[in-house]
């Protein structure tokens, strides 16, 4: 009986399958002169999750290098620097209890700006910490 409930405990800890859920966040633009140079995109949800403070970075590029040139990029940067009040869906990856991921959904950039061109971001990448941009780069 002990090994039956050993090879259960172990099948659980390596093969649980993740849950995931849905919550809304504010957000803010964070604006870096090189980064908007270079025509990134970064943006922080943060807030509550699970009872924890935790700050979900995520960094975009556009998908069609004319947006660059044609002035939608600033444009869309003008509407991220206004994000006061504003919230998005960020998709929480749950193992065991514990968040461990995160996905910023675009889509709902889509929705709060009224802006189709937001589906153009291009997922760079991705930090899920326990500080803030802000914080992780003054220690630096």
């Amino acid at each position: 009986m002990i090994n039956s409930n050993l090879e259960e405990a172990i099948f659980a800890m390596f093969f649980t399958k993740p849950t995931f859920e849905e919550i809304r966040l504010p957000f803010r633009f964070i604006e870096i002169p090189d980064d908007l140079e270079c025509g990134i995109i970064n943006i922080e949800a943060y807030g509550n999750i699970f009872g924890k403070k935790k700050y979900c970075y995520s960094y975009y590029e556009l998908k069609y290098s004319k947006m660059y040139h044609n002035g939608e990029f600033e444009q869309m940067v003008k509407l991220l620097k206004n994000s006061a009040n504003k919230t998005v869906k960020v998709i929480i990856k749950v193992k065991k209890g514990i968040p461990k991921d995160f996905k910023l959904d675009i889509n709902s950039l889509v929705e709060v700006y009224n802006d189709e061109r937001f589906k153009s971001l291009s997922l760079l990448g991705w930090g899920f910490n326990d500080k803030s941009y802000e914080e992780l780069s003054a220690n630096r």
